[in-house]
């Protein structure tokens, strides 16, 4: 093999290594946790921006409470797909050793926003709700106008 191709398959060679450590790295960094904003956003602020709920728990009776705490908390919940720059939170149960566990997972255009948790138990769908409402993902969404990578995307 002449130098120059061996010189751009030890380029290549780099360029994947250092991918797959960043990704390592990346994956590694632990679980999230939902931060409570310094200054949570007000019933109009939340109302500001339409949320929908997609039911990845499959359990009718939650996905309900839920909707029904994420509008007393002052979210515009709607029953429809989201449209661009629109909210959608996603409620689902993981099954774990210790005892399973409902998350909220929000989202704006797939661009990951906030996730919170809580045992399932009735009080679950309230303070998932009052969680979100008070988050500092959530505050930064609205003051800032969406994610960074929403931003990027549109050229702002």
């Amino acid at each position: 093999m002449d130098p120059l191709h061996r010189r751009q398959r030890s380029h290549a060679g780099r360029w994947v290594a250092a991918t797959v450590l960043a990704l390592s790295a990346a994956c590694a960094t632990g679980q999230w946790r939902s931060q409570r904003a310094d200054d949570p956003l007000t019933r109009s602020e939340l109302s500001s921006r339409n949320l929908s709920v997609a039911d990845d728990a499959h359990d009718p009776a939650l996905s309900a409470a839920f909707t029904r705490a994420l509008a007393s908390e002052g979210f515009n919940v709607v029953d429809h797909p989201p449209y661009h720059e629109d909210l959608e939170v996603t409620l689902s149960v993981v099954r774990r050793t210790d005892g399973d566990l409902v998350n909220a997972t929000l989202r704006s255009d797939g661009f990951f926003i906030d996730e919170v948790k809580a045992r399932p138990d009735d009080t679950a769908p309230a303070a998932l709700a009052r969680a979100l409402a008070v988050s500092q993902g959530m505050a930064d969404f609205v003051h800032n106008s969406g994610t960074p990578q929403q931003r990027n995307l549109s050229g702002q």
